[in-house]
């Protein structure tokens, strides 16, 4: 099977959708290994990057500019309160 450039587009495009794998050890396209590892390592630092901003906004909005652990903290609670919630109202939905 000869590997085409839009073949190289569809498999990063499906990554994209799912990241689940290593993309560089994809079956079928070994011989296009370091491009793939590169994108993959380039692609997550863009998430870190917009990770850190999204971060960074949620600490000013708390009150607490620069104080990214104490956001991270703060969301990580909300989301368990949220889920909490959600049990709660599915027990009292019975």
């Amino acid at each position: 099977m000869s590997v085409t450039l839009a073949d190289i587009d569809m498999l990063k495009k499906g990554w994209l959708e799912d990241p689940c794998w290593d993309i560089e050890d994809t079956e079928g396209f070994e011989d296009f290994h370091e491009e793939l590892l590169a994108f993959r390592l380039q692609q997550e630092e863009r998430w870190k990057a917009i990770r850190h901003d999204e971060l960074t906004e949620k600490a000013s909005a708390l009150g607490i500019p620069g104080n990214i652990k104490l956001a991270r903290y703060i969301e990580k609670l909300e989301t368990q309160i949220e889920r909490l919630e959600e049990r709660i109202s599915r027990l009292e939905s019975k």
